[in-house]
């Protein structure tokens, strides 16, 4: 059973290392990277896990593809082992290889696999969690809870999101009778102490700089009401992600006893009741319920465990037929069968564009950009941000040196993405030259055009 779990978790792990070496990164892991040149206790956008793993991964593989990746893809498999123990722990030896298995080919987790954002290592950190508290109970073992505060932390480090855990495990403590033994041994207030010492450093970031993280994140909870649309997409998305059949045992395994059945519920119903209500207000995007596939693989395989064998094959089936369709069409370096600017294009078609960018770029006095995606991309194809800089949304930018406000008079370029429309800029002036177009193709489909713009000086920015 180890054998054949590791043999799966490694099958894997070999698979997204290669995508990881072979495809372009995507824009917000562009954006990452500008992170992981100027490391900090925290960023606007997230907190700062995910920049520390990339300047380590580009410290061993240097500025590759591989190297920003590294770490994230490593987590998964271990992400797939500690899926392994948690289905033991759960419901014995019958449901571990079947769970690893079916982790592993739904969609986010096959196409995520590879790729290095903040959810890698919250699911890293938040499956640890888990099964730490779930070990100590197994073994009644209380030195397994200390471990269960350094992996909140960790997890908390990583994207906000892991409070949501924090607050299901508390609920869990408070209420049933279990958990308020829990409560009573002092390792576990030992473990919440260890977590916010290793917390502490990222507060006492957002204390200086104004709650700007926590600020950044919670004000979601204040966005206006959209209508339906985005819940009813949610709630397919589920579906589709996870596939119908996996999704169809992984509710029916729900409603099936095992061990710790409670403690798994709450673990993940504040999640699901934040991601349910955030859906009336904006999209789920499908990284941002990643933390809940170790659960649903295990959910299923707990399921599947009295049907038939041919519903098994035709779960196990189904899964690696869509998700492996879907990573296939998505990557095709020769074609593009989802239009749009998401993911999958991002990471084509560079060769060209790539080498008249960086014309514009070493010819110009400096580069001025107006979205993030942009300066995390123009820095990863320079391999330097020295001449490049954002003129808006000063916030985000906390972590590098101050704007030169020399450079508010200096004459420069800037490059935008262009989506056809108005043409108006009003961060800089016109330049005396006209604006240059140039599009990012593959044979003759364009996937985005970028606009370069002369100007002389800024016009409407923050810095000037």
């Amino acid at each position: 059973m180890v054998n054949k779990v590791f043999i799966i978790a490694t099958s894997f792990l070999v698979l997204h290392l290669i995508l990881a070496g072979f495809f372009e990164l995507i824009d917000d892991e562009a954006y990452y990277n500008f992170w992981s040149t100027s490391i900090s206790l925290g960023y606007y956008d997230h907190p700062p896990m995910v920049a520390w793993w990339i300047y380590l991964g580009k410290f061993i593989f240097g500025s590759t593809t591989l190297g920003v990746r590294f770490f994230p893809v490593l987590s998964f498999f271990f992400v797939s082992l500690l899926v392994g123990r948690i289905a033991f722990l759960v419901s014995g030896n019958k449901n571990v290889v079947l769970s690893v298995l079916l982790f592993n080919i739904t969609m986010p987790i096959m196409g995520l696999g590879f790729i290095s954002t903040p959810d890698a290592p919250l699911l890293l950190f938040w499956t640890s969690a888990l099964w730490a508290i779930l070990e100590g109970l197994y073994r009644n073992n209380s030195w397994f809870l200390l471990l269960v505060g350094v992996f909140l932390a960790l997890s908390v480090m990583s994207k906000y999101n892991a409070l949501f855990f924090i607050l299901g495990l508390f609920v869990w403590c408070v209420s049933t009778r279990e958990g308020r033994e829990t409560l009573r041994s002092p390792f576990i207030w030992l473990g919440a102490f260890l977590g916010g010492v290793l917390l502490s450093p990222h507060l006492l970031w957002n204390y200086k700089n104004s709650w700007l993280g926590l600020e950044k994140q919670f004000s979601r909870l204040l966005n206006e009401t959209t209508g339906f649309s985005f819940f009813y997409e949610f709630l397919i998305s589920i579906i589709i992600f996870s596939t119908p059949l996996l999704c169809f045992f992984a509710i029916a395994g729900l409603f099936k006893p095992h061990k710790y059945r409670k403690l798994l519920l709450w673990i993940y119903l504040p999640s699901l009741i934040y991601f349910l209500n955030h859906s009336f207000t904006e999209r789920i995007q499908g990284n941002w319920i990643i933390i809940f596939f170790p659960w649903l693989a295990i959910m299923a395989a707990i399921g599947l465990q009295h049907a038939h064998a041919l519903w098994r094959k035709l779960t196990i089936f189904t899964g690696l037929f869509f998700s492996i369709s879907i990573l296939f069409l998505g990557l095709s370096p020769q074609y593009v069968i989802f239009s749009g600017d998401n993911p999958f294009n991002q990471m084509k078609g560079w060769q060209s564009v790539e080498n008249k960018l960086l014309s514009h770029i070493d010819s110009a006095n400096w580069v001025a950009v107006s979205e993030y995606s942009m300066i995390g991309r123009l820095t990863w194809l320079s391999g330097s941000s020295r001449k490049i800089w954002a003129i808006n949304e000063p916030m985000r930018y906390h972590f590098r040196s101050e704007f030169p406000s020399d450079l508010c008079s200096t004459p420069g370029i800037l490059i935008e993405k262009f989506y056809g429309g108005d043409d108006k800029t009003e961060l800089v002036d016109s330049g005396k030259d006209p604006d240059v177009y140039l599009d990012r193709n593959i044979g003759d489909t364009k996937l985005m055009s970028y606009k370069i713009r002369n100007f002389s000086k800024l016009i409407e920015s923050p810095y000037c």
